[in-house]
């Protein structure tokens, strides 16, 4: 893993959207091949109504997290291609853990192998999966409780 000492972790403004939506599409386009034709006018729609925690390094974004948190729940988690394996994913849990008032939940595609083990790593465990839709999804659970200071 490359050095993360320099990467902030702050709130998204609408502002930022296009970027986002830059990181959101380009990371699609590299690894969920299940996608078809995605578009960065995606980003928006996908996120509505969603917190989103941004991660900056070098003064660009490198990454976001949306989360609805209503029910906790992890909706998108996308890092920069170029900066997959720099922890930026870690730091964005670890924010959102400061947050959150539950343990959080997301659904992670099953065929999404690197980000299954990215999250198991991270103490997420499987506690569903989807039986009839297209593609199929596990919902994974986050087990490290001591991590989140509100529940305290």
């Amino acid at each position: 893993m490359k050095s993360t000492k320099n990467i902030t972790i702050l709130p998204a403004t609408a502002s930022d959207n296009s970027e986002l939506a830059e990181i959101y599409l380009q990371s699609r386009i590299a690894t969920f091949s299940w996608v078809k034709n995605p578009q960065s006018t995606d980003f928006i729609r996908d996120s509505k109504d969603e917190f989103i925690l941004k991660a900056i390094l070098d003064n660009r974004i490198v990454g976001f997290l949306s989360f609805y948190s209503q029910e906790n729940f992890i909706h998108l988690l996308f890092i920069d291609p170029a900066y997959i394996h720099f922890g930026i994913g870690s730091q964005l849990l670890s924010a959102i853990r400061q947050l959150a008032t539950a343990p959080v939940t997301l659904n992670c595609v099953r065929q999404n192998h690197d980000a299954l083990a990215f999250y198991k790593t991270k103490g997420f465990k499987i506690v569903g999966k989807s039986l009839w839709k297209s593609p199929a999804y596990y919902t994974l659970m986050d087990t490290k409780k001591e991590d989140y200071p509100l529940l305290g």
